[in-house]
């Protein structure tokens, strides 16, 4: 055994030692951890890592757009409907067909009756009310979510001409809803109500016109609304980046499905954080010339979305998925740009043509025939019709102020063995004005649409025939 004064000299040694050891340490670790904060420093500044930071920011800005602009347009049709035509969970009733002076929406038809209404689920349910229809009046009533996804048709079809009620709710609404009644939940918060009603001719329009107002919407419960007004939304939304601000935040209102989530956090790394919003003040000035670089390109990728799901046969041109579209984005920005609205294929089929059969672009300045055999006619258990369109996707002017013929007016002149000639000029065919298609004076296309379509009809989609060059009728 050491003597005790030994014992506490050793102590006292070791101590100071291990204290020693203890100050070095901590001199060694600041040396070295401030090395690479340094370093880093550096690296953050260098021209290699914010070219790349850049880089990633346009990237992920691309992708961004493309996902977003549903939303946005939504957004914005919204606005000027609730500013313009109804406030939310009210319906807007069009007492007249759409002209080229429309401008709610792109690519409207002129065939039937418009209503609509922007619903605000968070607080209320919405009460759906829709009338018998002996006569088999054709019309529908379209339910899209946030994100222009069509997820419900009440029709004349799934009515059965019957009158019916439906509750339409919020995805997580677990109050009370009236017994007996079927509740349709929204997959979100906000819904779009588009409503045709078919107009059979000049003649019938009053009596479609007091149908089409028999369909109505009240809250279920009333105390429970509050005003809503939509958000103003810059002039410049779609190429600035309020675009992203605007975005996250209709992404916070209406959750989308939780399998989105892998491309969402993606986002946050250039600061579209869906969680938190879009604050460019708190991004560098590499990553915000990447996102701004992005809104340059983005629209132009989004207008020029359509090869990948596009089918043409004899200048005819189908796309698929239309109405809802799963996790093609692509799909779903492009139908947002150029049919916003667009339905399912079950309810009404779409087609567009943009060129003659020789692959020319259609143009007010040549003549044309459509000529479609017995078997090429359109099935359906409602009615078609072909819409001409202007370069910006809106009704085109002609000289007749109509731009459109349909199946249901009576008019059309068919011949002995069945067929159909239609045809497509400026001036009207002597004999033949109801079988004549007007023209614009520049370039155009056209929409067929078929409603109600039968299956025959989705199932030989690309067989119409081609629109023919022809000499002008006198």
């Amino acid at each position: 055994m050491l003597p005790l004064l030994l014992k506490k000299r050793l102590t006292l040694i070791v101590s100071m030692l291990c204290m020693t050891l203890h100050l070095s340490g901590l001199s060694f670790a600041k040396e070295t951890t401030n090395a690479p904060a340094v370093q880093q420093s550096h690296l953050l500044q260098s021209k290699t890592f914010l070219q790349s930071q850049e880089r990633l920011a346009y990237s992920l800005g691309i992708q961004a757009y493309i996902y977003g602009y549903p939303l946005v347009m939504s957004a914005k049709t919204m606005e000027a409907m609730v500013k313009n035509r109804a406030p939310i969970n009210q319906f807007y009733y069009a007492d007249t067909l759409a002209s080229p002076t429309y401008r709610d929406i792109v690519t409207p038809n002129s065939d039937t009756l418009y209503m609509s209404a922007w619903l605000d689920l968070s607080e209320t349910p919405v009460r759906l009310t829709v009338p018998a229809n002996p006569q088999n009046r054709y019309y529908t009533v379209q339910m899209l979510d946030a994100y222009t996804n069509t997820f419900r048709n009440v029709s004349n079809r799934s009515t059965k001409q019957q009158a019916g009620q439906y509750i339409i709710a919020s995805p997580q609404w677990k109050g009370p809803t009236p017994a007996h009644i079927p509740v349709i939940y929204a997959p979100t918060n906000t819904v779009w109500l588009i409503g045709r009603v078919e107009v059979k001719g000049e003649a019938d329009l009053p009596q479609a016109v007091s149908f089409e107002k028999q369909i109505a919407i009240a809250p279920v419960h009333p105390k429970l609304q509050t005003a809503h007004v939509p958000e103003a939304l810059p002039p410049d939304v779609l190429s600035s980046l309020s675009f992203f601000q605007v975005m996250t935040k209709w992404i916070q209102s209406n959750p989308p499905p939780e399998c989105d989530r892998v491309l969402l956090d993606q986002f946050a790394q250039v600061g579209i954080d869906v969680q938190e919003g879009f604050d460019p003040s708190a991004l560098g000035p590499a990553k915000l010339a990447g996102l701004q670089r992005a809104l340059q390109d983005a629209p132009s990728i989004v207008q020029n979305g359509f090869p990948g799901y596009a089918t043409f046969r004899n200048g005819w041109g189908s796309f698929s998925p239309i109405g809802t579209y799963g996790n093609q984005f692509l799909a779903r920005s492009f139908i947002a740009y150029s049919g916003i609205g667009a339905n399912v294929p079950s309810e009404e089929a779409y087609y567009r043509a943009l060129t003659d059969g020789s692959g020319k672009p259609l143009t007010g300045a040549k003549s044309y025939t459509l000529h479609f055999t017995k078997e090429q006619l359109p099935k359906t258990s409602a009615f078609w019709s072909i819409n001409v369109y202007d370069n910006q996707l809106f009704l085109a002017k002609t000289a007749a102020d109509r731009a459109s013929v349909r199946s249901n007016t009576g008019t059309l002149a068919y011949n002995p063995d069945g067929s159909l000639d239609l045809y497509l000029q400026q001036q009207p065919p002597k004999g033949k004005e109801g079988n004549w298609l007007p023209l614009p004076e520049s370039e155009f296309n056209l929409v067929l649409r078929v409603f109600a379509p039968e299956p025959a009809t989705l199932d030989n989609q690309h067989d119409w025939p081609a629109v023919m060059e022809s000499n002008p009728l006198p």
